[in-house]
């Protein structure tokens, strides 16, 4: 579900610790994608990497996304790197089928470049056709375990909202989304499973009324007159980063993978959070998820996060008014979470035709559909 607008679920473990990359050289890595590393860090890094030895280039496999693959490529340190200004670490993503169209790259390679530049995302060391070279951040992303935290809670609700009062050089129109949601369900038609475990499913899956709940949504989202802003699309544990140390000071929390990133309306990324707390993608066998619908966060929850964002809002713009209410934020983004597990329903769909990632995406699509109604039934 897993920048320049991209992540849906990107679903990155605990980051490695740096001592266990340099034991574990190549683990898991290919040797012609090793052979593909080496060039692109030689062909657009500075420094020692243009002279590198390949015996002393070192890549290890960055976590599991489910949209993008990751790999950390490193040399070993030296005094010349201080003075270059060059790094000895950096993560090397992958594009995966979801972004392979040049308009996607584009976006995202924007989005990036700009939250780069504001210290909201990682450095941004080189762009190429298919992926990136980007800052190593030593920190960990969030478990599900770790969502409920009240105080991180608050913090992932803070950095929400300095990332909603961001105006950006994209397309204003809070229609993309929607737009793909429509496409995907477009493309239903045409799609066969030669596995018959996947065509057992996704006969499953077809006999849920999708054009009926996509027009109902459509005008939920009419009617609710929500603000629209620069939103995240995939505010999920795996894209969020917590900064460790003593010397960490402020905001702790950090996003991270913008492929989704687009204008859209607010209730969309708080409500496709709330969801968040119900899925847990670090599960080690079939099909890698758990869900939990029991964990989908209380009043008193919601409350912690919306005041906290709130608050965030206030102090960087100012911004007032009846839409500006915690109770009209937390009713938006319980109704906009039925737009987060429709959306990505039909993307597991895709996926599941698609991707070469093991995963249970047919599985996830049922589970997300079975999650909308069940919420449908709940709502205001």
């Amino acid at each position: 579900m897993t920048t320049a607008v991209v992540a849906v679920y990107d679903a990155i473990p605990k980051q490695p610790d740096v001592s266990v990359i340099l034991e574990n050289e190549s683990v898991g890595v290919k040797a012609d994608m090793r052979e593909e590393a080496y060039k692109l860090c030689k062909e657009y890094l500075k420094g020692r990497w243009e002279t590198i030895p390949k015996r002393e280039f070192q890549i290890s496999v960055l976590g599991g996304g489910l949209t993008n693959k990751l790999y950390v490529c490193r040399i070993p340190p030296s005094t010349e790197d201080s003075v270059e200004n060059s790094p000895t670490i950096v993560v090397l993503r992958i594009y995966g089928i979801i972004i392979q169209d040049f308009a996607a790259q584009i976006q995202e390679s924007v989005v990036f470049s700009i939250l780069s530049e504001r210290k909201i995302g990682p450095r941004l060391y080189a762009v190429f056709p298919g992926g990136r070279l980007e800052e190593y951040i030593q920190c960990q992303t969030l478990s599900t375990q770790d969502l409920p935290d009240p105080y991180l809670s608050r913090c992932v609700a803070k950095r929400l909202a300095s990332y909603h009062m961001m105006t950006m050089p994209v397309n204003k129109q809070p229609d993309t989304v929607m737009n793909k949601l429509q496409l995907y369900h477009d493309n239903l038609r045409n799609l066969h499973f030669d596995d018959h475990e996947k065509h057992s499913l996704f006969m499953r899956f077809l006999q849920y009324d999708i054009s009926g709940e996509i027009e109902f949504l459509k005008r939920l989202i009419h009617d609710s007159n929500a603000p629209v802003v620069f939103c995240h699309n995939d505010l999920q544990e795996g894209n969020l980063l917590k900064a460790c140390g003593p010397a960490v000071k402020g905001n702790p929390i950090q996003l991270i993978d913008f492929e989704y990133s687009c204008y859209n309306y607010r209730g969309f990324d708080i409500g496709n959070h709330f969801c968040e707390w119900t899925l847990d993608y670090s599960y080690s066998k079939w099909p890698f998820f758990t869900h939990k619908p029991e964990n989908y966060p209380t009043k008193t929850q919601q409350e912690n996060f919306v005041q906290s964002y709130l608050r965030g809002v206030t102090k960087l713009s100012g911004v007032t008014g009846a839409k500006w209410k915690m109770d009209c934020v937390i009713r938006e983004a319980n109704r906009f979470a039925l737009l987060s597990h429709l959306f990505w329903s039909l993307w597991s769909v895709m996926q599941a035709k698609m991707s070469d990632i093991s995963f249970g995406y047919m599985e996830y699509a049922l589970v997300r559909m079975e999650a909308y109604h069940e919420l449908k039934n709940r709502i205001e």
